[in-house]
C-alpha cells in the first residue's frame, strides 16, 4: 500500500512540475495555491472514509458479514452522492469571493477544483470500504490510476490552452475515472442482496471527532501556501509553490502506511492485543523516508529545484531542507492521527485542534519572512508529535 501510495505521490509531484514548467510563476502560484483549498477538502472528506473503514472493519467479522457491508456500502453509497453534489453547487458559488481572498484574479480556476468535490465525497466510500476490507491490491490500484489519468489530463488540457483551469479539471476529470475502476473492485458488494441486514448507525460522536482531526490536519499542512499567496508578492508566492510541492513528497509513503495501520490496528485492538507495535512501524517508515528526502533538500535544493521545474524559479536554499523537516514531522502526525483515530480515542484529536489553531494565529501575525513561517512550521510539527505521545502511548 505505501509503494502505491508512493507510486500515486511520483505521478500527483509530475502534475505539479509539468505545471511548474508550462505554466508559468503566476499561473503555477494560482494552481499551488488551489490545490491547497482542495487538499483541505479532500482531508474533510476523508472523514467518509474513515468512517467507512471504521465500521466496514467491525462488520467483516459480524455474522453475514458480506450482506452486511453491501448494505452499509450502499447506504454510504447514495448519502455521498447527494451530499457532493450540494458541496459542489455551493464550492462554485462561492468560487468568486475566494478569488479575491487569494488574490486570484479569475474565479475559473476555483470553478474547476469545485467540481471535483462531488468525487471527493463519492470516492472515499469506495476507497474506506476498500481499506475495510483490507482490499489494498483494489485500494492501491485505484489510488495509482487516479494519479496517472491526471497527469494524462492535466498535460492535454494545459497544452490545449487552458492554463491553471485545466491543470485544475484534471483532477475531477480523474477522480471520476478512479471511481468507476473502484466500482470495478467491489462489484460484489454493488449487487442485490440476497438477505436482508440490519447495520449499525454511524456514530454522531466518532464522526464529529474524525471530522476535528481531518480538519486540523488538513489545515496544519495546507496553511502556508495560503498564507505565502495571501501575504507574499507573486513572484516569491510563485518561487515558494516549488517547495510546497517537493515538501507534499515527505508525506506521500505516510498516506499509505496510514491507511494500513488504521484496519488494522482497530482489529488487534477488537481482538484484545497491544497495537502499538504496528504504530511502531508505521512512525520508523515514515520518518525514514521523510528524513532521507530532507537531507538531499537540504545540500542540493538549487539543484532539485531549478532541475525539475526549470531555472525561472529561485534557489530556496535551506528553506526547501526546513519544510522538508516541517512536512516530515507532519507525516508523523499523520500516522499518530490515524491511530488514535483507528482506536476511537479523541484526547490527540482535541489536543492537535487547538494546537493548528495556534500556528495559523502564529502565521497570521508573524509573517515578515519564509524563514518566519517555516519555523512556525517545524514548531507545529514537534508539539503534535509529543501530543501524540503523550495522549495514545499510555493507553497501550
Amino acid at each position: 500500500m505505501s509503494g502505491a501510495m508512493v507510486i500515486a505521490g511520483g505521478f500527483d509531484a509530475l502534475v505539479n512540475i509539468l505545471s511548474g514548467r508550462w505554466l508559468g510563476k503566476e499561473e503555477f502560484a494560482v494552481f499551488v495555491a488551489v490545490t491547497a483549498l482542495l487538499q483541505i477538502a479532500v482531508h474533510l472528506t476523508n472523514v467518509i472514509r474513515n468512517v467507512t473503514a471504521y465500521y466496514t472493519a467491525e462488520l467483516t467479522v459480524a455474522p453475514n458479514s458480506l450482506a452486511a457491508i453491501r448494505t452499509f456500502l450502499r447506504k454510504n453509497w447514495r448519502w455521498a452522492w447527494r451530499w457532493g453534489l450540494i458541496a459542489t453547487l455551493g464550492a462554485v458559488l462561492l468560487s468568486p469571493f475566494m478569488a479575491q481572498f487569494i488574490k486570484i484574479d479569475s474565479p475559473w480556476p476555483l470553478v474547476a477544483g469545485s467540481l471535483a468535490l462531488v468525487m471527493l465525497f463519492v470516492r472515499p466510500v469506495t476507497d474506506g470500504t476498500l481499506q475495510g476490507t483490507q482490499n489494498f491490491i483494489g485500494l492501491g490500484t485505484v489510488q495509482i490510476q487516479q494519479s496517472v489519468f491526471r497527469l494524462l489530463f492535466a498535460a492535454v488540457l494545459i497544452l490545449i490552452g487552458l492554463q491553471a483551469f485545466g491543470a485544475l479539471l484534471s483532477l475531477p476529470l480523474a477522480t471520476t475515472m478512479a471511481m468507476l475502476i473502484a466500482v470495478v473492485f467491489l462489484r460484489s458488494y454493488f449487487q442485490d442482496a440476497e438477505i436482508s441486514v440490519t447495520v449499525p448507525s454511524i456514530s454522531l460522536r466518532y464522526s464529529t471527532y474524525t471530522l476535528i482531526g481531518l480538519l486540523s490536519f488538513a489545515l496544519l499542512v495546507n496553511v502556508d501556501a495560503i498564507v505565502v499567496k495571501r501575504f507574499f508578492s507573486e513572484t516569491v508566492a510563485g518561487d515558494y509553490s516549488t517547495v510546497v510541492t517537493l515538501g507534499k513528497i515527505n508525506l506521500f509513503a505516510t498516506l499509505g502506511i496510514g491507511m494500513v495501520l488504521f484496519p488494522k490496528s482497530t482489529q488487534r485492538h477488537t481482538s484484545g492485543k497491544d497495537s502499538r507495535p504496528v504504530l511502531a512501524l508505521a512512525l520508523a517508515a515514515a520518518f525514514l523516508v521523510g528524513t532521507l528526502l530532507t537531507l538531499a533538500y537540504f545540500f542540493f535544493s538549487g539543484f532539485i529545484v531549478q532541475t525539475l521545474f526549470s531555472d525561472i524559479y529561485t534557489d530556496p536554499g535551506i528553506i526547501l531542507g526546513l519544510v522538508g523537516a516541517a512536512t516530515t514531522l507532519y507525516a508523523g502526525i499523520s500516522i499518530w492521527l490515524n491511530y488514535a483515530l483507528s482506536l476511537d480515542r479523541h484526547s490527540f484529536v482535541i489536543v492537535l485542534g487547538i494546537l493548528v489553531a495556534l500556528v495559523i494565529v502564529a502565521m497570521g501575525f508573524f509573517h515578515d519572512s519564509l524563514f518566519t513561517i517555516v519555523i512556525i512550521m517545524i514548531l507545529g510539527g514537534v508539539a503534535g508529535n509529543l501530543a501524540g505521545a503523550f495522549t495514545t502511548l499510555p493507553k497501550g
